[in-house]
């Protein structure tokens, strides 16, 4: 029977960046546990940032016990890059500032924030990064965003040790009877991963492109 070509491509990609999705997809093996891990399509390497690169920037708030992150990432083709993060727990609004100077050229280029402190972002406008604004937000875009990540291939400089801890952790649900695997995220271990949510915003509202054409030619390193 006739085999499309996108669906020819989109078996190609499985195939040599997720080997379980491939099995089990493609063909008809079982479905393994590991496969509750959200992201296995990353890689931790030291690599350069090129002068040209174009920066994308997002920001989750921190709260009592949980940190305030800034995320820096950059697309080559489909290779999601992240250079760079701002990651502390407990930071107060008025250090939030020397926190994100951390990270070079903050202030320099737009930042999508967690939208769900107005106050944090208009201290933020007010102190040095007047390109701050709020993700756009609504049913489904946590999912829709995570979805996009894992279109892309993901690559984590060392440096980035708390992302790097993140995407190895993060998970769906499971069932704790059965094991079946769950529709649902884990609300746990996931800051700098909506940061970089945050920063991919644009692109995936204008820029995806869902029939796979470019999967042929991303840029690997």
């Amino acid at each position: 029977p006739h085999f499309p070509k996108v669906l020819k491509a989109e078996l190609e990609w499985d195939r040599d960046r997720d080997p379980d999705k491939f099995q089990h997809v493609w063909l008809g093996g079982y479905q393994r546990a590991s496969e509750a891990r959200v992201f296995q399509n990353w890689r931790v390497e030291a690599f350069e940032t090129p002068a040209d690169a174009l920066f994308l920037f997002g920001a989750d708030w921190g709260f009592a016990r949980d940190p305030t992150v800034l995320v820096r990432c950059f697309l080559i083709g489909r290779t999601l890059h992240v250079d760079h993060e701002a990651y502390r727990v407990g930071c107060e609004i008025d250090r939030t500032p020397a926190l994100f100077d951390t990270v070079p050229a903050s202030r320099q280029w737009p930042i999508v924030a967690d939208g769900a402190r107005p106050e944090t972002i208009s201290y933020l406008q007010r102190h040095g990064f007047p390109r701050l604004r709020a993700a756009q937000k609504g049913p489904g875009s946590v999912v829709e965003g995570v979805e996009f990540l894992k279109s892309c291939d993901i690559l984590v400089h060392p440096r980035c040790r708390h992302l790097i801890d993140e995407l190895a952790l993060y998970a769906w649900r499971t069932d704790p009877r059965s094991g079946e695997i769950l529709p649902v995220l884990e609300d746990r271990e996931n800051h700098a991963i909506d940061a970089l949510r945050y920063a991919l915003e644009g692109q995936r509202h204008s820029t995806y492109d869902a029939s796979l054409s470019w999967v042929g030619n991303v840029l690997r390193w």
